[in-house]
């Protein structure tokens, strides 16, 4: 969270009475033996108080235990001791008669008591210093002093402390003028009749509880329509499983798969590029593009993962995605299509030849085991943005959804004052080489459109062109394309409102300058760009501002002129082998560390993976070693400069661009299935159209088409379910 531009709302008062946790016995013939000085449920308020004498003694929840022997007389889940405030005059918040302990909604608000204090503890989130009405609070940390009705005490809330709970004593906890049946809260109870649009259900499978495959150490979280089905493995080993589970609707059409193994490699990034090959020994599979890597980081679980790979597959036959995926089950699993048996989909989704196979890959090193998850889809229904095929197909692969058998469930609520769109600022190191010419116009032609997007996205950006010739024009190493004597960099950022500048940029990188931009020495010259344009500086339009992503983006046809002037590969499309990897890495590192001394992330256009002969750029591609692993470190994307058609490539950047950027980044790790959004009190649904989306690679949540205004901050509320068990986020 960035507490410089986001602001935690809901301010609470913190009640408290005694400390017995001590629970009522339950002998029904305790309760005609009434003490009225006793306290025969230990909640600290008195049995006359309570009604014991009373001829029809009080029972507010109506369980038949009268509320004198009743240590939650109301059944809200906020036991009577923390309600009753002065335990011998009960604290009656709406003073309607009925006491706070006996009242489900004690302010009168509309808002029961245990959704707004949901985890029954008198404390709202974790806000604990106290505050009175003459305030207190440090205002440079965004806290406000909040203090319930009738009250002279309440507390300091500030950006961390609220958990998307609210004061069962005020109406308005955050005295915004909106009561807080009105606030976005809403999304974080549990859905009920009066309440349906709460936290998100979804739909749990265990390995465990499988006949099939017990030993295979998986649970999943599904959407609750997923329809499951079951193939068989012959004679699988313990490390072995498969699963299906598919979203049927006609406006989805996602056909899911889970399948284990034992590991073939000891990198789950291998394991990932291994699917790139398996896919292309399917019978009637003529044609793949790796569309974009997929971000190599460490699941929530603690494996080494790759999270949503995305591979574009053509056939020479019509087919739909369950046959497609039937097919391909097999080779994840490494077996003989015989060994494999598939049960009929009980649906059949629409004929085309052309489709996307998404999927995490997962390598667990102490069990030598790989899992992969995903989905297969038509590729027209993943690139419709007006169609939730992309966003089922992502939940599936991008690692959210899988962990081991037995993890549990925990549920969140954050809550954001967001005044500021995601921001970035964006370096492109271009190759001007001949060969990379029409690649180059292909990422010109998509300028636009690639613009429109990063608007849409309300994406606050700028772009830098620049070459790969760490000798520069004039000696100007570094510079953009886009010059301008006047600024104290020489050159200066292509905003929003410039997309032919941009592509006209990238058609000629090197800038108003004589020749082609020179050497290939990609590494050098985008640390020259990175270090011209800092240290950050906001005030100076020519530096990188203060709030932003600063983002790399590498377009290439060669390996780093780098790599071969250390002596580590020579000239030409050559597989390192592993001392050389050793050694790139090494000679890595000092790049690798001027990225994250500045929280920067770098993505690729290149060349993809698998090893094979050149297939671009005019046939004189090389593979992009030395890039590739610093993308790998970074977490970032590498994409195809092979693909015909370089509009997705680009797509997927700039998503996962605008995830990185998003000031919404969760704490914890969502179930992304799971998630619940409200901006300024109204239900947000999940849209790549108009709407909120999820980024896994950044655990950001981002908005399309629903720009924030500084001027008028929006109260953003996110619920999730998560597993229980899960590494920190650091």
């Amino acid at each position: 969270m960035r507490a410089t531009t986001i602001r935690l709302l809901f301010p609470l008062l913190l009640l408290s009475c005694g400390s017995s946790d001590k629970e009522a016995g339950t002998d029904a013939g305790m309760y005609d033996n009434c003490d009225p000085a006793g306290d025969a449920d230990s909640d600290c308020i008195p049995n006359g108080v309570e009604g014991c004498e009373e001829e029809i003694q009080p029972d507010a929840d109506g369980d038949g235990t009268p509320d004198w022997f009743d240590v939650d007389s109301d059944n809200d889940n906020i036991s009577d001791q923390i309600e009753a405030g002065d335990c011998a005059t009960p604290k009656d918040s709406d003073e309607d008669g009925i006491p706070d302990y006996a009242d489900t909604d004690s302010d009168n608000d509309g808002v029961r008591d245990g959704s707004e204090d949901r985890d029954g503890n008198g404390i709202i989130g974790t806000c604990t210093t106290i505050c009175s009405d003459n305030g207190g609070c440090n205002t440079e940390d965004l806290e406000t002093c909040s203090i319930s009705n009738g009250e002279t005490e309440g507390v300091c809330v500030s950006i961390n402390c609220t958990n998307g709970e609210t004061n069962p004593h005020s109406t308005d906890t955050d005295n915004d003028g909106i009561s807080d049946d009105n606030e976005g809260t809403f999304v974080c109870n549990v859905p009920s009749e009066d309440d349906p649009f709460g936290i998100k259900q979804v739909r749990y499978v265990d390995s465990a509880d499988s006949t099939l495959y017990p030993t295979a150490n998986w649970r999943i979280a599904l959407e609750v329509g997923a329809v499951d089905g079951a193939p068989t493995i012959n004679n699988p080993l313990a490390v072995e499983s498969a699963f299906t589970f598919d979203m049927t609707a006609d406006i989805a059409q996602v056909a899911g798969f889970l399948t284990t193994r034992g590991a073939r490699f000891i990198k789950a990034t291998d394991e990932a590029l291994f699917v790139s090959t398996q896919i292309d020994t399917i019978p009637n599979v003529v044609a793949t593009t790796l569309r974009v890597s997929g971000a190599n980081t460490i699941s929530l679980d603690g494996f080494d993962t790759v999270l949503s790979t995305i591979v574009e597959v053509h056939t020479n036959a019509p087919t739909d995605v369950t046959a497609l995926r039937a097919a391909l089950l097999p080779k994840l699993l490494i077996r003989p299509e015989a060994d494999v048996g598939i049960p009929p989909a009980p649906w059949t989704g629409e004929l085309d030849t052309d489709f996307i196979i998404t999927f995490q890959s997962t390598y667990r090193a102490e069990v030598a085991q790989t899992l992969y998850m995903g989905a297969v889809v038509r590729r027209a229904d993943y690139d419709n943005r007006m169609r939730p095929t992309s966003i089922f197909a992502d939940d599936m692969a991008n690692g959210t959804g899988s962990t081991v058998s037995g993890n549990g469930e925990s549920i969140e609520c954050e809550q954001y004052y967001a005044d500021r769109p995601a921001s970035a600022d964006i370096i492109w190191i271009i190759d001007e080489s001949g060969s990379t010419s029409s690649d180059r116009q292909r990422i010109a032609d998509n300028a636009a459109a690639f613009f429109l997007k990063a608007v849409d996205a309300g994406l606050d950006f700028r772009m830098g062109v620049t070459d790969m010739n760490d000798t520069g024009p004039g000696g100007q190493v570094g510079i953009f394309s886009s010059r301008d004597a006047a600024a104290s960099t020489g050159d200066r950022w292509l905003l929003p409102t410039e997309p032919t500048a941009f592509s006209d940029a990238i058609g000629d990188p090197s800038g108003p300058d004589t020749g082609d931009g020179g050497s290939e020495h990609g590494l050098t010259q985008g640390r020259n760009a990175m270090l011209r344009h800092l240290p950050r500086d906001s005030s100076d339009p020519a530096k990188v501002r203060d709030d932003a992503k600063l983002v790399v983006i590498y377009v290439t046809d060669e390996k780093p002129d780098e790599i071969e002037d250390a002596g580590i590969l020579s000239e030409g499309n050559n597989q390192p082998n592993a001392t050389q990897v050793t050694q790139i890495i090494n000679f890595l590192a000092p790049y690798l560390a001027e990225f994250e001394n500045e929280n920067a992330i770098a993505h690729l256009i290149s060349e993809p993976l698998p090893f094979v002969a050149s297939t671009c750029s005019s046939g004189g591609s090389e593979h992009a070693f030395g890039y590739y692993e610093l993308i790998q470190a970074l977490g970032g994307q590498a994409g195809s400069i092979c693909a015909d058609d370089l509009g997705p490539v680009l797509d997927a950047m700039i998503d996962s661009i605008i995830g990185d950027a998003s000031p919404i980044s969760l704490s914890k790790v969502p179930i992304s299935a799971s998630i619940s959004v409200a901006r300024d009190g109204v239900l947000v649904f999940r849209s790549r159209n108009q709407g909120w989306d999820f980024r896994s690679s950044s655990n950001s949540i981002i908005f399309f088409n629903m720009p924030f205004d500084p001027a008028n901050p929006s109260d953003v509320v996110v619920s999730y379910r998560r597993w229980a068990e899960q590494i920190p986020i650091e």
